[in-house]
């Protein structure tokens, strides 16, 4: 019995003394080892003056939530080459010789079951004393994209101040292609759009409250579009979409954010840099007007200035920091060749003419291409009019040669097109036939302009429509209502989204039949804003998220110039339950 007992005893004490040695080492090999990582504190930041070249590394308040920190180490990221770790493992420790300039010590603390955690600290050794020393720029890690995606975001929220005093960011670019638009140049974190292929280099500047200064640069690659297939889907219009009922209805509202300068309608709107820009029109008591309006974003303050030649029905489109102001109508029988050319940056104007004067005029930029495609040309006629020609004209500018051409679209001469810019690609889309000979039929096809090999193709519309709304967001087309002819003019409720890799298409329903529309994005919701539709005080939303859609209900019926800028839309010139407005509102909902 005593033998039974001695050997269970031994067993026991065995068992209890493997126990204690695997709890105390916890290799991981013999017990399971499932706990949380360590918390590495590397100190605050510290500032010395010499002759003072040493400071005391503490990492003593490094903790471990559920185990014991192991092991440290102190290393030096970067900095001047002067300096001496005098104990690198231990927790605290002396660092020595260090010499005028900024370093950043890394302590990383690794715990009993082989976690870890890193933590930095600065150190700034200064050569005489001083009360502020310059900001730190970190401009992001460098980036590579692959097109058709064109938008990166920049981050300079990393950049630090020893006295954490920095009160200006700026970011430019210093090298690579032409073709790029930096949303917000002030903004700490940001938005670079209309990419193409090459190598960028952009800068972040940071300034502090002493008016020091320090620059990071950031490299973005982008490389080119992979081939995308050749064919697409033919226009078959008996393939239509299915009306959703009981849509649910959102509130919306008009909230008036400014006001514009002159009472004015049928204005173009374009954004560049920090400003948003609204142009030309016409007005009760104002006629054709060469007003613009000018509002920068980040200073938050108002100005004007004077289109060379007064006109409103004006084409717009943005390449770089430049806003191109197009054609339009000079008055009710004579159509302009002009272009008014704005530069944010530099804020300055210059012109050019088009090939052909006219108006309505689908207008994109790709690459560093800015293409003016199709319109109305009257020089002494008017709408409705047998003097009046529908044109098929393209004029093309190449901002990096300062050179003009001309092309032409395919199938007929046309107003009222969708343009859209995907990558390198300027696509338009449908459009309504000549006026003057009688052919109010519109077309489906969509001409594609690839602006990096200069080319020209051809695509097609699952039915054919002018007058529709277009709009491209992550590699999709979206292609709303629009505008067909039987005997008469009549609207039609059909979406069609297409992946622009795959050529595949859907197709959904707007809420009613609408035309002369227009499409912009907000919270990753696109919306279909007011437009010919009977209800004007309501418009359709997409949400991309969640695949679903819902209906914007306004207290009043609303149409006017819309843009997009920064996640709010603008509305200007709007007519208000008839009134024209001199109002710039927000559409919230």
């Amino acid at each position: 019995m005593r033998l039974v007992f001695h050997i269970a005893a031994t067993i026991i004490t065995i068992w209890i003394f493997l126990f204690i040695s695997c709890k105390k080492e916890i290799s991981c090999e013999g017990c399971a080892c499932k706990n949380k990582p360590p918390i590495a504190k590397a100190g605050l930041d510290q500032v010395i003056t010499l002759p003072t070249d040493s400071v005391l590394l503490d990492g003593n308040s490094s903790t471990d939530p559920d185990g014991k920190i192991s092991e440290w180490l102190w290393t030096k990221i970067s900095g001047p080459v002067s300096f001496n770790i005098i104990k690198s493992s231990d927790s605290s420790t002396k660092v020595k010789t260090l010499a005028v300039g900024a370093y950043q010590f890394e302590l990383k603390v690794t715990d009993n079951c082989g976690h870890f955690a890193k933590d930095t600290m600065m150190i700034i050794v200064d050569p005489v004393l001083t009360t502020n020393h310059p900001p730190i720029a970190n401009a992001g890690a460098d980036q590579t994209v692959t097109l058709p995606t064109n938008v990166v975001n920049l981050d300079g929220s990393a950049s630090t101040d020893p006295e954490n005093n920095i009160t200006n960011y700026a970011w430019s670019k210093i090298s690579g292609p032409t073709s790029f638009n930096i949303v917000n140049i002030n903004a700490t974190q940001t938005q670079v759009a209309n990419l193409v292929e090459g190598v960028y280099l952009f800068e972040l500047k940071v300034i502090d409250a002493g008016g020091l200064f320090s620059k990071d640069t950031i490299q973005i690659l982008v490389n080119p579009e992979s081939p995308s297939p050749t064919s697409c889907p033919p226009n078959n219009p008996t393939i239509s979409c299915t009306p959703v009922a009981n849509r649910p209805l959102v509130n919306a509202q008009l909230v008036s954010f400014g006001t514009l300068s002159q009472t004015r309608g049928m204005m173009a709107i374009a954004s560049a840099g920090t400003k948003i820009v609204f142009a030309g029109g016409e007005g009760n008591g104002v006629g054709v007007s060469t007003r613009v309006d000018i509002f920068d974003f980040v200073a938050n303050t108002w100005t004007t200035a004077e289109l060379s030649q007064a006109r409103y029905g004006i084409a717009s489109t943005v390449i770089g920091n430049k806003i191109f102001f197009a054609g339009g109508y000079k008055d009710a029988n004579r159509t302009s060749s002009r272009v008014d050319i704005y530069d944010v940056v530099a804020n300055t104007w210059s012109t050019a003419e088009l090939s052909q004067n006219r108006a309505e005029i689908a207008a994109g930029a790709a690459g560093n291409k800015v293409l003016f495609a199709g319109g109305i040309h009257a020089e002494d006629g008017y709408w409705g009019s047998e003097l009046t020609v529908f044109s098929d004209r393209v004029d093309i500018y190449d901002v990096v040669a300062n050179t003009w051409t001309i092309a032409a679209l395919s199938a007929r001469k046309r107003v009222g097109m969708a343009a859209t810019t995907v990558g390198n690609k300027i696509y338009f889309a449908g459009g309504t036939g000549n006026w003057s000979v009688y052919d109010y039929n519109p077309t489906a096809n969509i001409d594609i302009y690839d602006a990096s090999i200069n080319s020209w193709s051809v695509c097609y519309l699952n039915r054919a429509r002018g007058g529709l709304a277009g709009i491209a967001v992550n590699n999709k087309i979206y292609w709303a209502g629009g505008e067909i002819w039987e005997n008469f003019p009549e609207d039609i409720d059909q979406v069609e989204i297409r992946d622009i890799n795959s050529q595949i298409f859907s197709l959904n329903c707007l809420f009613q039949p609408n035309s002369y529309f227009s499409a912009l994005v907000k919270n990753n919701k696109i919306v279909f804003f007011t437009g010919k539709g009977a209800q004007q005080n309501k418009f359709d939303i997409y949400d991309m998220s969640t695949n679903s859609w819902s209906i914007g209900i306004l207290p009043t019926n609303v149409g006017g110039a819309t843009i997009s800028v920064n996640n709010v839309i603008y509305v200007a010139g709007a007519v208000i339950d008839g009134v024209l407005s001199n109002q710039i509102w927000k559409l919230e909902f």
